[in-house]
């Protein structure tokens, strides 16, 4: 038998923003970073979260998955995993190989682009590792054969990604609620708000 969910407490509520208003958003971001060049870590990370946290899922909800999608633009055709965390960052303006990111093991794309990485076994230990972590943080999370953001804000953490399971989407949801999740067996995560080389780089351009 099928699971049944429960949208209104499996998703975020945060409200959609116009598709439209995209490329004027990373005008922004590009605009306001600027300003942060040789700010304390802190101030830096704590923009990024904001942009994690907010800003993509309201552009990128919805947005279907595909294994070959590889769209730019939220809401219009489809994106896989991979390419979801790595448009996204390119989007935001860091400077990776956007193309080759998404095609290798998710391991591997954690491995270049975070810091403080960690690997366990199973859904228990991943959640009592995330308990743990800072508030207003992002990681990227691999699976067997998935990844995405996780990011943890003052009511828990949060799973953002493009979810195969029905071809749902990009979607944001509790991690303790998350089938792709609980399905998975070895998790890999690794800290993106915590790279300060990453951000430093970021902020100055």
């Amino acid at each position: 038998m099928a699971c049944q969910w429960d949208k209104a407490t499996q998703a975020d509520p945060a409200p959609k923003k116009d598709p439209a208003d995209y490329e004027d958003f990373k005008t922004s971001v590009t605009k306001h970073k600027a300003g942060l060049a040789g700010k304390p870590h802190s101030e830096v990370s704590n923009y990024f979260f904001h942009l994690v946290n907010d800003s993509l899922p309201a552009y990128w909800n919805g947005t279907p998955w595909d294994f070959y999608g590889m769209t730019r633009t939220p809401r219009e055709g489809n994106i896989a995993c991979g390419y979801f965390v790595t448009n996204t960052l390119a989007d935001l303006g860091f400077k990776i190989q956007r193309v080759k990111l998404a095609q290798v093991a998710s391991g591997d794309m954690i491995k270049v682009l975070c810091t403080d990485i960690k690997t366990c076994n199973g859904i228990k230990n991943f959640e009592a590792y995330m308990e743990k972590q800072p508030v207003n943080s992002v990681y990227i999370v691999g699976l067997d054969f998935h990844t995405g953001y996780i990011v943890k804000d003052a009511s828990g953490s949060w799973f953002l990604h493009s979810n195969y399971i029905g071809r749902k989407g990009v979607m944001k949801e509790k991690i303790g609620e998350s089938a792709a999740l609980s399905k998975n067996k070895f998790f890999m995560i690794g800290s993106l708000s915590g790279n300060k080389k990453l951000l430093g780089e970021w902020a100055k351009g």
